[in-house]
């Protein structure tokens, strides 16, 4: 298989120099976006266990260079998440690393990922699910006090 880099850069000018070529997760396309916003795109039929959610947890944190950022959850092509790599989603490194959390589902499987995701995993960052990801995206811009 082969190991996808994408680069990822920071110009809002608050974390310093966060040029840094990121190892994407097998499960998952990862990047920072110029607005700061994070992006995991989960692949089509991923089964997410732990090994590959601790993948997607270190691409995460090194995209966020440090500081809390909006993050956009793309989990349409998720077929299966297990307790692991909930757990994961939802650890003090990724909630040092996220401001707040849109999901964006797409059918009854991921929907119900993700309200499980909400409701018994409980992340300590908001967190909401989203069927149009124009609105998770406006969401995430939203002023959150």
């Amino acid at each position: 298989m082969a190991v996808v880099v994408r680069q990822a850069f920071d110009e809002s000018g608050g974390g310093g120099d966060c040029r840094r070529s990121v190892t994407a997760p097998r499960s998952a396309d990862a990047f920072l976006e110029p607005d700061g916003t994070i992006v995991l795109r989960f692949h089509p039929g991923s089964r997410l266990v732990a090994e590959l959610a601790e993948e997607v947890v270190r691409a995460h944190v090194e995209l966020a260079c440090g500081q809390r950022r909006p993050v956009l959850a793309d989990v349409r092509g998720l077929v299966s998440a297990d307790r692991g790599s909930r757990q994961l989603a939802a650890s003090p490194a990724v909630a040092a690393a996220t401001a707040r959390l849109a999901i964006v589902v797409g059918n009854p499987v991921t929907r119900t990922l993700g309200n499980f995701f909400i409701r018994v995993t409980t992340p300590s960052y908001p967190t909401r699910l989203f069927a149009d990801e124009r609105l998770a995206r406006e969401w995430l811009r939203e002023e959150h006090g």
